[in-house]
């Protein structure tokens, strides 16, 4: 397949550091003092139903937890609620399976 020329994509570019994640080892160990058992996440894409994460051993969808839901509904004009492609997010995962977002990590 030859590609056209003078065709360009429209979707936006996300850059993704050589560890997949963009978390230091300083980063790591912070996000594990202040928030134990949450695990470490980059955006992939999402909506206002959740989002597509990439962890460590891959991709999931994940929902919003209760507080960004929240902080969603009171918010009025301006300011940012939803986490964006790109965010480094910490993730909880659940004993019966889901995965929520449960903030951005800046």
């Amino acid at each position: 397949m030859h590609a056209r020329r003078g065709v360009r994509s429209t979707a936006p570019l996300i850059a993704v550091p050589a560890d997949g994640l963009g978390w230091s080892e300083s980063d790591l160990e912070e996000l594990g003092r202040k928030a134990p058992g949450l695990l470490p996440g980059r955006i992939v894409k999402c909506d206002q139903s959740g989002a597509l994460v990439l962890m460590p051993w891959g991709a999931a969808r994940a929902t919003y937890c209760a507080a960004l839901l929240l902080a969603a509904a009171r918010a009025r004009a301006g300011g940012r609620v939803w986490p964006r492609p790109g965010d480094r997010v910490a993730l909880r995962r659940w004993p019966d399976g889901p995965i929520t977002v449960e903030g951005v990590v800046v």
